[in-house]
């Protein structure tokens, strides 16, 4: 019987082994791995990434998110939000996409940004029910700072430039 249980308990061991190595997790999708902008550091389009205060909601309800980081892209017509936290019990967003922003650039280190009804991405999927609103922003020297409504909660986020990669400016 201890030789039985001890022989399915090696091979359940090793078939956890062999499951934890497979390369099933890969993104779906065009290829095209929008989900690691920021954090794999090798997409020259968000080169710029800042760390700041994410408050979500107002008053008593509001909640702050100390350790956001938002990068952005001219080029690409885009802001993503690493970190994303938008309510008390919820999970962590690794990485928010939110196309179809609208850039002013009056220099490398002036630009500003607005957007109206914006579905942002989540892993590569609509996100609707956070649907920007009233988005406004700028990013001047070493700060960004934008606020919108993502669905029914008032955002706000004010950051300082953490990585600057002048390389693929």
């Amino acid at each position: 019987m201890k030789r039985r249980f001890f022989i399915l308990s090696v091979i359940g061991l090793l078939s956890l082994g062999f499951a934890a190595c497979g390369s099933d997790d890969e993104e779906e999708g065009n290829g095209n791995n929008q989900n690691n902008v920021v954090q794999n550091g090798e997409d020259p389009f968000f080169s710029t990434s800042y760390l700041g205060k994410m408050q979500v909601g107002a008053g008593e309800s509001s909640f702050v998110n100390d350790s956001a980081v938002c990068a952005y892209s001219v080029e690409e017509k885009a802001l993503v939000l690493v970190n994303a936290k938008l309510m008390t019990g919820m999970p962590t967003l690794d990485t928010i996409r939110v196309d179809g922003v609208s850039f002013t650039e009056k220099s490398v280190a002036d630009v500003t940004f607005a957007g109206e009804n914006i579905v942002p991405t989540w892993k590569g999927r609509p996100f609707e029910q956070y649907t920007l609103t009233s988005l406004q922003g700028y990013a001047k020297n070493d700060s960004l700072v934008f606020s919108c409504m993502m669905g029914q909660f008032p955002v706000e986020f004010a950051g300082k430039l953490i990585l600057v990669d002048i390389m693929t400016r």
